[in-house]
């Protein structure tokens, strides 16, 4: 780790332990919504999820249909309309293809990327891997006939979910949701970090959007940015961490 992250990464943690002795009183953004990646589901951010309510911040978490993205962006749309003021998009993996989108609703006053694609308009997570490929392969899926696919447990176990115990990662693994394969080909139409302020948490052990890839994306962004040492499920791993930023990102927007 560089200096420079060493002191960004410090910064973080100390912003998370002042704020875990004020609480949300004192943020200038009370909501915050969470996005989950593809072929998992919302259920993966519980651990963040409880750290953050625990301090009287009011989270959601999206459930998406992972059917196609225009149906993702839709289920987000639903839950950002329904918030009841500004508010934090968090995205996890696939999920930062959504909220580059959904961002640009003019509630959302910030965006926290979490080992997560932060596409420009007209890239796809798809074109983004293949720009800077993981261990990550397509013959690692089983592809349906109605476009949906899994990621086989062998693949997913070492690829995805390196830095879980054997336990977690052999449950996700088994508990998938099934995604489309087009959720990977779509070409976003708006970036709304162009003109938010960002935050990246980036993965340094990721095996499926390569640390250099997530590091790419976000100096691109001007991204605030925090480096954890592990892998791709930072929601699951490192959610100490991963609220750690939450929190400054909803004390830093205005």
């Amino acid at each position: 780790m560089t200096p420079l992250q060493t002191i960004l990464m410090s910064g973080a943690l100390t912003v998370g332990v002042l704020t875990a002795q004020t609480g949300a009183a004192f943020a200038d953004v009370n909501n915050i919504v969470l996005v989950h990646g593809a072929n998992v589901d919302g259920s993966t951010w519980r651990e963040v999820y409880d750290r953050l309510t625990a301090e009287d911040y009011r989270v959601t978490i999206v459930q998406m249909p992972l059917t196609s993205t225009e149906d993702d962006i839709a289920a987000v749309q639903r839950i950002v309309d329904v918030q009841d003021g500004p508010m934090l998009l968090v995205a996890h993996s696939y999920g930062g293809v959504v909220i580059s989108e959904v961002g640009v609703d003019p509630d959302v006053k910030g965006l926290v990327y979490v080992a997560a694609f932060q596409p420009d308009v007209g890239e796809s997570g798809g074109g983004l891997l293949a720009s800077n490929p993981g261990e990550f392969s397509p013959d690692m899926l089983t592809v349906f006939e109605d476009g949906h696919y899994l990621i086989q447990e062998d693949g997913f176990l070492s690829v995805v979910g390196n830095g879980l115990s054997d336990q977690d990662a052999v449950f996700v693994a088994r508990s998938q949701a099934a995604s489309n394969v087009s959720i990977l080909e779509y070409e976003i139409k708006s970036a709304a970090w162009a003109d938010k302020p960002s935050w990246s948490v980036i993965a340094t052990l990721d095996r499926t959007i390569t640390p250099d890839l997530q590091r790419q994306m976000s100096e691109r962004a001007g991204s605030t940015v925090v480096e954890i040492e592990n892998g791709h499920m930072l929601p699951m791993t490192n959610p100490g961490d991963v609220a750690d930023v939450i929190r400054q990102a909803a004390e830093t927007v205005e």
